[in-house]
């Protein structure tokens, strides 16, 4: 600690006034320069001393020495290298996610990943909840390797050097990238994110936009499911369940994404583990139940569809959903029973 001299002060005498503000503010001054003098210095022993004389010093000159302490004490360095968050996710998918989209849906893919071999791009279109993510999960399985998936929605600060960076990286080494919410990036960006692609891999890009012209080895367009993918997904969901119940259901619920199927599912097993009935039962009746707070235009049709799809009688029916039979004999031969997109158009 540097020395300071200190000049000799005068004694005042008994009949000289008082120091005023004006005197008690300048030495406090001069005593800040003092501490901040000393504290500038590197020797760790300065502010030792400086501490010291606050903790004895009743006066206020210890106020103000632990002020300039505090605020002249080393920050903590924050690291500059911080750790880079993950923009993708990599799993294995085991086992097979696809079972429910029918053997048309897994035929109709098969046929897709044979064209494009080993490597390729494949755009996924179609509504939220309609299964794309279901199918992009059945070729990464059936390619036997891991699949990497970037979610763009989340990753819209993220540069786009970087995600290009990414995708290369995954696709180098023949994994499966799956970009999420597509419809996030332009046309440019998707373009370049697609042609990253190096090595054996293959990019799934998965958007809900009906049009988007981008360069790819495949357009897969998916749409509601059919009557035939409901029942499917109802025997991998619930199981061993009732050939009849599981037609009524499907027909009941056909035009519905498989999320919302799913989430039918899950509803009538927490019913059935807090009573005495099967999964399949409970099921059954929620879906029949719905049929009450339905128009009756729309009754009328689903009633029709009980006896194309799941082969009830008119009494049944009627029974069933409370459609008159007269209705029934003059709608069923006008109501014709959609079929399903979901195969898509390959280019």
């Amino acid at each position: 600690m540097s020395v300071i001299p200190v000049t000799a002060r005068t004694t005042r005498s008994a009949g000289s006034p008082p120091r005023g503000r004006r005197q008690v503010r300048l030495a406090a001054d001069d005593l800040a320069q003092i501490v901040e003098f000393a504290v500038r210095g590197t020797d760790p022993a300065a502010r030792t001393v400086l501490a010291q004389i606050a903790d004895h010093d009743g006066a206020g000159a210890s106020e103000v020495i632990a002020g300039i302490l505090e605020r002249t004490s080393p920050r903590p360095v924050q690291p500059k290298n911080r750790p880079v968050a993950p923009i993708a996710t990599v799993e294995r998918v085991v086992p097979a996610p696809g079972e429910g989209l029918g053997a048309a849906k897994t035929r109709h893919l098969s046929s897709v990943a044979e064209r494009l071999g080993e490597g390729g791009s494949v755009l996924f279109v179609g509504a939220e909840g309609t299964g794309k993510t279901l199918r992009v999960r059945w070729m990464a399985h059936q390619r036997r390797r891991a699949i990497t998936t970037i979610d763009l929605a989340t990753t819209r600060d993220v540069p786009l050097a970087r995600l290009v960076d990414a995708v290369a990286s995954a696709t180098a080494s023949g994994m499966t990238v799956h970009l999420e919410n597509a419809q996030v990036h332009d046309v440019e960006a998707l373009t370049m994110l697609v042609r990253a692609r190096a090595g054996s891999g293959l990019v799934l890009v998965e958007t809900i936009e009906a049009r988007i012209d981008l360069a790819v080895d495949a357009v897969i367009e998916v749409g509601v499911p059919d009557v035939a993918m409901v029942e499917s997904l109802l025997r991998d969901m619930v199981g061993d369940i009732d050939d009849r119940v599981i037609r009524v259901i499907a027909a009941l619920r056909q035009g519905e994404t498989p999320r919302a199927i799913k989430q039918a599912v899950e509803s009538a097993r927490r019913f059935a583990a807090m009573t005495e009935i099967g999964v399949g039962e409970a099921l059954h009746a929620a879906t029949v139940q719905r049929l009450r707070s339905w128009p009756p235009r729309r009754r009328r049709d689903a009633a029709v569809a009980l006896m194309h799809i799941a082969g009830l009688s008119q009494r049944a029916v009627h029974e069933l959903t409370g459609v008159s039979r007269d209705t029934l004999r003059r709608h069923s031969s006008s109501i014709v029973v959609d079929g399903d997109s979901s195969a898509g158009a390959v280019r």
